[in-house]
């Protein structure tokens, strides 16, 4: 029988010139797509260190600014009458009711780094052997101290060791939380009530709040290995914002580090000094309008109960290197000029203007 033969074409492979044609096409797409890829995740980190700089450094300086606005409030109690120590107080003091009772007079004091390689001197303060050494502390920043209470009445029983204030109008009482207190039947050591408020024809127990010392300033690592929380050799090195607090460990009272931003590098401050009018007023014993007159990142011992203004200046830092970049920009905080890093870190510089409400406001009303 004869075979027939198929009408349809033969069919062919490709030919080894067009294989080489079509990888080469797809190595080109699948380069492209590669870079693509890498450019959308480089971009991405970027994006996402700058967003975590710039909350950081909002985070900070909000918080700085929050407690600056409250700075002097002791409940009824009016400290901007009280007298200048002899000495700026030690904001380190914990167990001496006494000096934390006279350093009321200064709500705000500061210590100021001269230059951008040198460190603020707390040589004379408590904490400057441990929590504030020279391997805690980052060279070129200053360090603030505020002193206020706490804006809740404390009621019921208080934290063993934590630090209260009783106070009313002219009189003021630092007391050290007990086991064994009721506020307001005790006072918060656990005595008898001595101060009074009165509020109409009601007599009761003066208000009892809980006495914050808050000592900011930059530490060289975010998370310190020696002793405390302190920086230690070996630690990572990025610059944080940290925070002294008057607080309790173990019953009784002491300050304890408290990191608050990481990627702060350096923190300028400048004091704003109401000097005049100089004549004291009759009706508040105060002199001043409550503006200020003058800026001083180093005001003197008498100069400090005349603090109605602070500007803030904070350098944040992102957290790693950026590919590429290069950080060929100079900053001026305050009076400290901080010179091209050359790194390859992005930066962007903070500022507010706070006017202390409880130290301005007295003044104003003249």
């Amino acid at each position: 029988m004869a075979l027939i033969r198929s009408s349809a074409p033969d069919q062919g492979g490709f030919s080894l010139v067009e294989v080489l044609i079509a990888m080469a096409i797809g190595l080109v797409i699948l380069l492209a797509v590669i870079t693509l890829l890498a450019t959308s995740t480089r971009s991405r980190q970027e994006l996402d260190q700058s967003g975590q700089m710039v909350e950081n450094g909002q985070f900070a300086i909000q918080t700085l600014y929050e407690d600056l606005r409250h700075a002097g409030f002791f409940g009824q109690y009016y400290a901007n009458g009280l007298a200048t120590p002899g000495a700026l107080p030690d904001p380190c003091v914990t167990s001496d009711a006494t000096a934390l009772l006279a350093a009321l007079a200064l709500p705000i004091q500061g210590y100021a780094s001269t230059a951008l390689t040198s460190r603020a001197d707390v040589s004379a303060t408590g904490c400057a052997a441990a929590l504030l050494s020279n391997g805690n502390l980052k060279a070129g920043s200053d360090i603030l101290v505020l002193r206020r209470a706490d804006t809740a009445v404390t009621t019921g029983a208080p934290t063993a060791g934590e630090v209260y204030l009783q106070a009313n109008v002219t009189s003021a009482a630092i007391q050290y939380g007990s086991s064994t207190a009721n506020l307001p039947v005790t006072t918060a050591d656990g005595g008898a009530v001595s101060l009074t408020q009165r509020n109409g024809a009601t007599i009761s127990p003066a208000s009892t709040r809980k006495l914050h010392v808050r000592i900011y300033f930059i530490a060289p690592c975010s998370s310190g290995s020696g002793a405390s929380g302190v920086c230690a050799t070996g630690d990572d090195t990025i610059p944080t914002l940290k925070r002294l607090d008057l607080g309790a460990s173990g019953g009784l009272p002491a300050m304890t580090i408290t990191p608050l931003a990481e990627g702060i590098e350096f923190m300028k401050i400048q004091y704003g000094l109401d000097t005049t009018p100089s004549a004291t007023d009759s009706a508040t014993g105060l002199s001043g309008d409550g503006i200020p007159d003058l800026w001083s990142g180093t005001p003197t011992l008498a100069q400090w109960s005349g603090v109605v203004a602070v500007q803030v200046d904070l350098l944040a830092r992102a957290m790693t290197t950026s590919t590429g970049h290069v950080d060929d920009k100079s900053y001026l905080l305050g009076t400290l000029a901080i010179p091209a890093r050359q790194d390859s870190y992005r930066r962007h510089v903070f500022s507010t203007e706070v006017r202390p409400v409880n130290l301005a406001g007295p003044r104003s009303m003249q």
